[in-house]
């Protein structure tokens, strides 16, 4: 099983295959060579991947496999696919992740002590412009992550944080396609492409940094569709592509995240909501072009992450244009990271009047 926790191994550290760093976190194993696995009866059981991503947009660990960059889970639901007129809004999120147990690749809990809470707050700032593409509107975006990490463990010393608060920047390009119509029934969409800019916190020193420390590519589809006066759908369906590390030969592998709902008007004003999100990774994670690596070296033969989560919420619509959004998740089904709950804040305010 894949558990010590560590520093980014730089290139020239890995000229030659080396065996886990020791000092791994309490109460979870570190690596075996193969044939040690084999001996002690692990054959069967996949590895841990103890890096991990906390939150949506902010936290990152570190240890022998690369680990996917943050992603948008849950962070919008209701009414996602629906832009409004031209001119620019400020979409905010709160969400707080409180760790519950740690999954190894089979998806069995580890039943650890290791605890990374994390709160983050992202500022997102949109802007739909007048222009027209391919029919629609074309729409720039900023993406601001703001991260507060602190991690513990009971039974012994747990992973350092950096106490740095910013994390990557994405910008990202779209299309907006709005009031049109699906088999008949009102239908919103966009296509957009975003860019992950390595800009945010990051220090080898520490295990944790708010920083991926890489450059990632993806593009997704948002939609909502009124279903009826009182019932609508929305879903955003992400494919994420990564490039190497800074500086290094360690790559995530490629992967989808999707946010789904569906809601109700209780009143005009207020909806309440089942909301859901996803994340699988396609390909194992890669070492200078060897997706083979980390499994020939380490003993890890799997290293593909993947989570579901679930949960209600309310959603609220002001006189003035102003929504509010507040949902809570609880994960299931993780494989190869932490798996928690997470609260969730949003507020889409106007700028343009």
């Amino acid at each position: 099983m894949k558990t010590d926790i560590k520093k980014p191994i730089s290139d020239r550290q890995r000229q030659e295959p080396e065996s886990p760093a020791a000092g791994s976190v309490q109460g979870l194993k570190q690596p075996t060579k193969p044939d040690q696995q084999k001996d002690r009866g692990w054959k069967s059981r996949k590895p841990l991947l103890t890096i991990l991503l906390c939150l949506a947009a902010g936290l990152k660990l570190y240890a022998q496999d690369p680990v996917l960059p943050p992603t948008n889970l849950g962070l919008a639901n209701v009414f996602d696919g629906i832009a409004g007129k031209p001119g620019f809004v400020y979409q905010g999120y709160a969400q707080y992740f409180h760790t519950r147990d740690v999954y190894d690749g089979g998806g069995h809990a580890l039943h650890s002590d290791l605890k990374i809470n994390s709160l983050l707050q992202m500022n997102q700032l949109i802007y739909l412009s007048p222009v027209r593409v391919l029919g629609g509107n074309l729409g720039f975006t900023v993406l601001v992550p703001i991260v507060q990490i602190n991690s513990s463990s009971a039974a012994g010393q747990a992973p350092n944080a950096n106490p740095g608060v910013l994390g990557d920047v994405v910008q990202g390009t779209a299309v907006q396609w709005s009031d049109k119509k699906l088999f008949g029934r009102p239908f919103s969409h966009r296509v957009e492409f975003d860019v992950n800019l390595p800009v945010g916190n990051y220090d080898s020193h520490y295990v944790i940094n708010p920083s991926s420390h890489l450059w990632a590519y993806g593009v997704y589809h948002a939609f909502t569709m009124m279903l009826d006066d009182k019932f609508s759908i929305s879903s955003r369906n992400q494919f994420n592509y990564n490039s190497h590390y800074v500086g290094q030969k360690g790559k995530p592998g490629a992967y989808y995240n999707g946010n789904y709902s569906i809601d109700y008007s209780v009143f005009k004003s207020l909806k309440v909501e089942a909301a859901a999100y996803y994340l699988t990774q396609f390909n194992q994670d890669s070492y200078g072009g060897d997706h083979h690596y980390y499994s020939d070296h380490y003993g890890i033969g799997d290293t593909k992450e993947r989570v579901f989560g679930y949960g209600p919420g309310l959603a609220y619509f002001a006189p003035n244009g102003v929504l509010i959004e507040t949902k809570v998740f609880f994960e299931t089904a993780a494989k190869n990271r932490l798996a928690g709950s997470r609260p969730t804040l949003r507020i889409a305010i106007p700028l343009s009047k």
